[in-house]
């Protein structure tokens, strides 16, 4: 199992795994969506990933919303890396897509709208 279970999360994490996937989520003045998704992920515990956030709003980032940043937390005490970035300004969903591609380093990545909820255990393990 890629995930640290809650008893770890208090523990010191070591040296991080190997990320089989990039998680790469593109957003935009959606911070409950992004935060049901990020919920999915946290259930998911195989193969190792990492996620990349590009939030597109007006205002303040999606991640700030206090569920999606409680999220954030969690799949950081998971040993999931997370990175936030900003992607301003917008032109389109498919630059957008583009710029999330860009920042992958992963042999693989998924695109996951913030619109999606990922059931525990939809990747094989």
């Amino acid at each position: 199992m890629s995930r640290r279970s809650s008893e770890q999360w208090a523990r010191p994490a070591g040296m991080p795994g190997e990320v089989a996937v990039d998680v790469l989520v593109p957003t935009c003045n959606r911070p409950a969506e992004l935060a049901v998704t990020l919920a999915g992920l946290a259930g998911q515990t195989d193969p190792a990933f990492a996620v990349v956030i590009s939030d597109q709003s007006t205002g303040d980032p999606g991640w700030e919303h206090p569920a999606a940043a409680a999220m954030v937390r969690v799949l950081e005490a998971q040993g999931r890396p997370v990175t936030m970035l900003r992607h301003l300004p917008r032109r389109g969903l498919a630059e957008h897509r583009q710029f999330l591609l860009e920042q992958s380093t992963a042999d693989q990545c998924l695109f996951l709208d913030d619109d999606v909820w990922l059931e525990p255990g939809a990747w094989p393990g």
